[in-house]
């Protein structure tokens, strides 16, 4: 049942996509149709609220035709709302559904909150507002640790957008920061207010609405405190049971005039039953929050941004911060709140006591800082501004250093020689030259988020959040290229045209001068680049043609079209260049960039304790592992992921022949990940020499070990270069090499000693180490470094 239902999804996600993908296509758009997409039809409030109703009472938007985004579970609750607000002639439709897909693709105008579907493609000449919902305290995008990698929609929903929505100038710098938007966005942030903003410069409003509500004899309070999961993690049972602890205390204080409004984040509400308080409320039904915020004669809240908006009623606000020190720590602030001149209380007893005095603190500076922009009639001036074409407000553009912008595609990020390889180079390169973005596909990083911090700081990121959907047709033309391999004009201009979709999704909206697959590998992100509108760069790091055939997980037709027509390719060896060639066919773009080697931190890493982190796995413990290296025992050592083309099995077994006449001595295999862990462990098994053989999975830092070691041994079928090489000659140690495409130039250079790459071959590289033949290369690093940013800033030169 659950194939099945997932196929109908599946088919039912094709048929949606190919029906947008007909409008989307049509070459004009509908100039008067409006789209207001509030938290992707989960919501009508706040800023969009107020804007659907400017449109919607002004006469100047009548012929407008007004489209309002709706879930399909919150249609009744949207319909009352349009109702109480006497929001008429507009048009609900169904988030996700047919006629919002026409909309979406067609309509001049539209208007978000936060983000719109991850399919979305924005279209030319399409105008998009996103006023956000609230200036940030809590940390936001890259700032968020480890939720950084899943930034990416809301990212592109402010780099897509025409007019960004900021009351301040603090809030502009935050936002600008937290999403790289500084060299990168190219639209208008407007000085403005916020529209939801207005209703507390209208007292009058305020006291209709308390006279509807029955309550002009009360004193109302009303709590907002912020939403304390994050992002994707709901853990909604504790915040409940502190909440209901505080209301049993707080209800029996209270008195019958007094009136405790609460709103709380929906996990949560829906858990709480008000009906067993006398005086604690949730807000009335079928009013925008802040109308009800409006008529409070105060207002408590914790860490939530309800406190920048709500300072412009001139109420009190008190912050009821009971779990200030367990909050910070798991999600830090931009500000800390003791600069605030609110009230801080942390028992119900003192939030009472202060709910129930005066206002007693200066707060014109905050109202300065924070709320800069806010006034009466926002929704009305930003309509004019945005719709009419006439500039009520000041336009700002962000700040834009005028150098060319640079992405690069990186990979999952994992602890490989690919990543350190862009590391190094990062490391070595004028980073003041371009502007430099890495990006990679966030579902890679989901499990592994901490990956993101090994991006250096002073580089911006742009995580791709998913892959386009495609339609029919598109699918047809998948299957045919990738599964069967076949390829003719019509299944390249299917896939072509998704992929440049796919590119326009995610980047179209910044300008790069250059697009450089780094990593080099995946057949998506390859055709997706190669759809780019700027130069395209693709480095190689193996021997392709063996890659295809040893394993099969390379997609030949996609890196024969992409070697032929991309405008550079990029060999990381003279040894790989004849078989690029033979994929690429085209000798014009091909040019060479030397991995760098950053072996100062080499070094520094190689003095560190050894540590075994928690998913490292090992056939020995680390205190039995230190012991051994403190030996006088012979130890060799191999590093490089657990795959066939590393050679280990052959290396394990040249060993067992050495391991009979030196009883001894040790091997130690080292791997960052790869499937064949388990098959390596159960190969030294049956080999005499197993209890000397010892073999270590994922390990944050081999470089003490290799420190220790006698010889390193490159035991690889076929091989790019292989950085360990370099590492352990950066340590003095001696390196023998298989004689094979990849290392073997490198090795001849710098006069290092080669093998063939049998068992035999592995033997007598041992024997011959043991004579004293095999000695340290001792490379200038300096001046290979120096050489290899050379080549890599030749690359960006001997352009045409």
């Amino acid at each position: 049942m659950k194939k099945i239902k997932k196929y109908i999804r599946k088919m039912q996600s094709l048929f949606m996509m190919t029906w947008y993908i007909i409008f989307f296509n049509k070459p004009y758009l509908k100039e008067k149709w409006i789209l207001i997409d509030s938290k992707n039809g989960k919501d009508l409030g706040s800023n969009l609220l107020r804007i659907a109703e400017e449109l919607s009472h002004n006469p100047s938007y009548r012929s407008f035709c007004i489209f309002i985004s709706c879930n399909k579970d919150k249609k009744t609750e949207i319909k009352d709302m349009l109702q109480q607000y006497e929001i008429h002639g507009v048009k609900i439709i169904k988030e996700g559904g047919l006629r919002y897909s026409q909309v979406i693709a067609m309509a001049k105008y539209l208007f978000t909150d936060t983000s719109f579907a991850l399919w979305y493609t924005k279209k030319e000449g399409q105008i998009i507002t996103n006023t956000w919902h609230g200036t940030p305290l809590k940390m936001m995008g890259r700032d968020v640790g480890n939720r950084a990698f899943d930034m990416g929609n809301v990212q592109k929903s402010h780099l897509i957008a025409d007019y960004l929505l900021y009351p301040s100038n603090y809030m502009k710098d935050i936002m600008t920061s937290a999403y790289f938007l500084n060299n990168l966005y190219q639209g208008k942030i407007l000085c403005s207010g916020y529209p939801r903003n207005s209703v507390f410069f209208d007292k009058n409003r305020s006291k209709d609405i308390r006279k509807k509500l029955g309550l002009q004899d009360k004193r109302l309070y009303s709590y907002m405190p912020t939403w304390r999961g994050v992002l994707k993690q709901i853990d909604s049972e504790k915040n409940t049971n502190q909440v209901e602890y505080f209301f049993v205390l707080l209800d029996k204080m209270l008195s019958d005039d007094e009136i405790f409004f609460v709103r709380l984040h929906p996990f949560i509400n829906n858990t709480i039953d008000y009906s067993i308080y006398k005086h604690i409320k949730p807000f009335p039904k079928g009013y925008e929050p802040y109308d009800i915020l409006n008529i409070c004669d105060c207002m408590v809240t914790d860490y939530s941004s309800v406190m920048f908006d709500y300072a412009n009623s001139g109420n009190k606000i008190i912050l009821f911060v009971y779990d200030r020190e367990v909050y910070m720590d798991e999600r830090g602030v931009y500000v800390s709140m003791d600069t605030f001149p609110f009230p801080q209380v942390r028992r119900v007893e003192d939030l009472l006591r202060e709910m129930r005095s005066p206002k007693e603190y200066d707060d014109r500076e905050f109202l300065a800082k924070y709320c800069t922009f806010d006034e009466k009639g926002t929704a009305e001036k930003l309509c004019r501004h945005i719709i009419m074409g006439e500039k009520i407000y000041e336009e700002i553009q962000v700040s834009d250093n005028g150098r060319d912008n640079v992405l690069i595609y990186s990979g999952n990020l994992a602890k490989n020689g690919l990543t350190t390889a862009l590391l190094n180079l990062l490391a070595n390169i004028d980073l003041e030259k371009r502007n430099y973005y890495v990006t990679f596909q966030s579902a890679s990083l989901r499990k592994f988020p901490e990956r993101v911090g090994r991006i250096p700081k002073t580089l911006g990121f742009i995580p791709i959040s998913s892959n386009q959907q495609k339609t029919v047709g598109e699918m047809i033309a998948s299957v045919l290229y990738y599964s069967k391999n076949y390829s003719n004009s019509w299944i390249k201009n299917k896939l072509d045209r998704y992929y440049k979709r796919y590119y326009q999704s995610n980047f179209g909206h910044c300008s790069f001068s250059h697009v450089i697959h780094y990593a080099g590998y995946e057949k998506d992100i390859i055709n997706m680049f190669g759809q780019a509108f700027c130069k395209k760069i693709i480095f190689v790091h193996n021997d392709m043609v063996r890659e295809i055939k040893s394993k099969g997980n390379q997609h030949e037709l996609s890196l024969r079209r992409a070697y032929h027509d991309y405008d550079k390719v990029v060999p990381v060896t003279q040894d790989i260049v004849a078989s690029t060639l033979e994929l690429g066919k085209n000798e014009k773009n091909i040019d060479i960039v030397n991995n760098c080697h950053d072996y100062q931190l080499v070094k520094t890493r190689a003095l560190q304790d050894i540590c075994f982190q928690e998913e490292t796995e090992s056939n020995v413990g680390v205190n039995t592992l230190k012991v051994i290296l403190d030996s006088k025992s012979r130890k060799f050592i191999t590093i490089g992921r657990f795959s066939e083309e590393k050679g280990h099995r052959m290396l394990m077994e040249a060993f067992d022949k050495y391991y009979n006449d030196n009883p001894d001595s040790y091997l130690i295999i080292i791997g960052g990940y790869g499937k064949l862990y388990e098959k390596t462990v159960a190969e030294a098994e049956m080999l005499s020499s197993r209890n000397q053989i010892i073999i270590i999975k994922s390990l944050e830092n081999p470089m003490p070990i290799l420190k220790q070691c006698d010889l390193f041994i490159l035991s690889s079928l076929y091989e790019g270069l292989g950085l360990v090489l370099l590492e352990a000659d950066t340590l003095g140690i001696p390196v023998i090499s298989t004689d094979i495409v990849g290392p073997s130039g490198f090795m001849k250079e710098h006069g290092g000693y080669l093998v063939t790459p049998d068992i035999e071959g592995i033997y007598q590289g041992m024997k011959a180490f043991d004579r004293g033949e095999v000695k340290p290369m001792h490379v200038d690093y300096e001046k290979y470094n120096r050489n290899a940013v050379q080549q890599f800033e030749e690359m960006f030169e001997g352009e045409s």
